[in-house]
């Protein structure tokens, strides 16, 4: 059984809340987003007066009441267009913040990730005991210590795990 010693628990620990953030990022973007710009109440109001026209028009023939079923589709079709009006400029304000926030927090991923390699190359995440001869030097590098795991391939090795373990869960 191979033994593992963890040499920097904050690397690791730390590497793998970014990998999480980083593969939760459009998620956490959409409900951000979505917490800021849910439809408002005068946008609700008119879609609970538009369901109630439609309901009515339901109820009226258009044989017999031409001329009421004629100014409430009339009513409806301007209620339509108001609340469209409404819920577009809605959505393309939320696609606007939803970019931006994902690009702030990829650049805020990526900065942490570079910092972390550079500042941690030559550390080793964890040493393990035994011998891994083929991987030895891909798995340490660019650190000197024989069998130990560097930050850059616990990174890569993180983001691939976690990705494989949180798709099931996302939507």
């Amino acid at each position: 059984m191979m033994q593992v010693e963890v040499k920097n628990w904050q690397l690791l620990y730390g590497t793998v809340v970014v990998c999480i953030v980083n593969i939760l990022m459009p998620h956490l973007a959409k409900y951000i987003v979505s917490w800021f710009y849910s439809p408002t109440k005068e946008e609700l109001l008119k879609l609970e007066e538009l369901r109630k026209l439609l309901e009515e028009l339901n109820q009226k023939s258009i044989k017999d009441e031409f001329a009421a079923y004629s100014r409430l589709q009339r009513r409806i079709n301007k209620l339509e267009a108001e609340v469209k009006k409404m819920s577009q400029s809605r959505i393309s304000a939320s696609v606007t913040v939803n970019a931006s926030i994902q690009l702030v927090l990829e650049v805020l991923v990526a900065i942490i990730t570079v910092i972390s390699i550079i500042f941690f190359r030559k550390i080793p995440v964890a040493t393990m005991k035994g011998d891994l001869f083929p991987f030895t030097t891909v798995l340490r590098y660019p650190s000197e210590l024989p069998n130990a795991i560097s930050a850059h391939v616990w990174i890569i090795i993180s983001n691939v795990t976690l990705k494989v373990l949180l798709k099931p869960m996302l939507p």
